[in-house]
């Protein structure tokens, strides 16, 4: 699995070092790859033990699922062993897909999965709105993902 931190020196990196580089080499130092969607979580304070059951019995099934149908490239969780703080984030949830246009249908495509995971679109509905009094999204990005090429 690709690892938020990871991603987000590569991402910091590149968006720093490509414009000299270009001017430099005169060629593009980097190839995009995938997309990557991270949503900074905070968990709610004693909300723990919940947040993580409904990871536990839902997202984790849907994403694998997802996966397995070639919806998603990838999904990873980090937890953030810092915090800068009180109202600062604390799990990140990344999905990863294979390029920009995987994005064009991807809820039409996750539709079928969710549902067939809660049974019904209501209970699918309950869930989404339950899973807000455990957590609170802080921020959601896209990122591109890029390969350095070699210097030639």
């Amino acid at each position: 699995m690709t690892r938020f931190p990871t991603l987000a020196v590569l991402a910091v990196v590149g968006a720093l070092v490509a414009p000299a580089a270009q001017a430099q080499q005169g060629s593009t130092p980097t190839t995009p790859t995938g997309v990557s969607r991270v949503v900074l979580i905070r968990i709610k304070p004693g909300h723990s033990a919940e947040f993580w059951n409904d990871v536990r019995q839902h997202l984790k099934p849907i994403y694998d699922e997802e996966k397995r149908r070639g919806i998603i490239a990838d999904w990873s969780m980090e937890t953030k062993v810092t915090t800068d703080r009180e109202e600062d984030w604390s799990v990140a949830l990344g999905i990863t897909y294979r390029n920009w246009a995987a994005l064009d249908n991807v809820i039409a495509l996750a539709e079928p999965v969710t549902l067939a995971h809660y049974g019904t679109a209501e209970k699918r509905t309950a869930a989404t709105m339950a899973r807000g009094e455990h957590g609170a999204v802080v921020q959601s990005i896209l990122l591109r993902n890029v390969t350095v090429n070699d210097w030639k």
